[in-house]
């Protein structure tokens, strides 16, 4: 594991996905401890998609994680999409990790729930209430996080907000096998804002595979903007970022770590 810093942010290069997977399990493992030592029950943020999995796998098999005090919440759902829906991430959230480790609470985010607003109201509630310890994401392939596209609001307290997905968004669940097609992928989504991802006090960023390379090289080596959502990162001493060889492929130093 190759360790840097990209000005206040940490990053580990890991050999493999699945190596990057059991570090993140093993960092969040050991933040669940120390926030459980100060407080009987803490709420985390989990992400969910294809570069979660070796994560949830990993995190799964573990044996030192106290899910019995740990509500969890997850970052974003299609706008109009029921729970049942193969793209759902509530059932994402379910099958892989939910039914394995029965933590306290998951509260998801109810994306066919209407008016829409009453729904972006209730989980804003829950984010300030539960007021999660650890918020474990990923950086897609436009560069966002969650589902704040490019140009992501860095401004913004809300904590939730009713967004527009744009076609590179878009594409990428069409490539991940979600959807079959652009036309058939949903247009917009309920997104936890670039606010009320990095509020809690550690934030893991597992960002593996090739097809992230060109947006981690973004958000390492360029400025700090909005264009970029995970350019953000740089300022945040309590993000660590993990990646696998494969999605750090065009940094500046990738010929040290091959």
């Amino acid at each position: 594991m190759q360790n840097l810093k990209y000005n206040q942010l940490k990053v580990s290069i890991a050999p493999s996905n699945a190596e990057l997977g059991a570090a993140a399990a093993e960092e969040f493992a050991s933040a669940v401890r120390s926030a459980l030592a100060a407080k009987d029950e803490i709420a985390v943020i989990l992400a969910t998609g294809n570069s979660q999995l070796s994560f949830a796998r990993a995190v799964r098999e573990r044996d030192d994680i106290d899910w019995s005090r740990i509500s969890i919440l997850h970052m974003d759902e299609y706008l109009g999409m029921a729970e049942d829906h193969p793209a759902s991430f509530r059932r994402w959230m379910q099958e892989n990790l939910v039914r394995h480790v029965h933590p306290k609470a998951f509260y998801g985010v109810e994306g066919d729930r209407l008016p829409v607003a009453d729904e972006v109201e209730r989980y804003s509630a829950l984010v300030r209430d539960l007021e999660p310890a650890i918020c474990v994401m990923g950086i897609g392939e436009n560069g966002h996080l969650a589902f704040n596209d490019p140009p992501a609001d860095f401004d913004t307290h809300e904590m939730m907000l009713v967004l527009d997905l744009d076609d590179v968004c878009r594409n990428q669940q069409v490539g991940e096998g979600h959807f079959e097609s652009l036309a058939a992928t949903p247009r917009q989504a309920l997104s936890l804002t670039v606010h009320a991802l990095l509020r809690p006090a550690v934030v893991l960023v597992l960002t593996p595979e090739a097809r992230k390379a060109a947006a981690v090289k973004a958000a390492l080596e360029g400025p700090v903007t909005s264009m970029c959502p995970g350019s953000i990162l740089q300022t945040q001493p309590q993000a660590h970022l993990y990646l696998d060889t494969d999605s750090a492929a065009l940094l500046d130093l990738a010929s040290d770590i091959a």
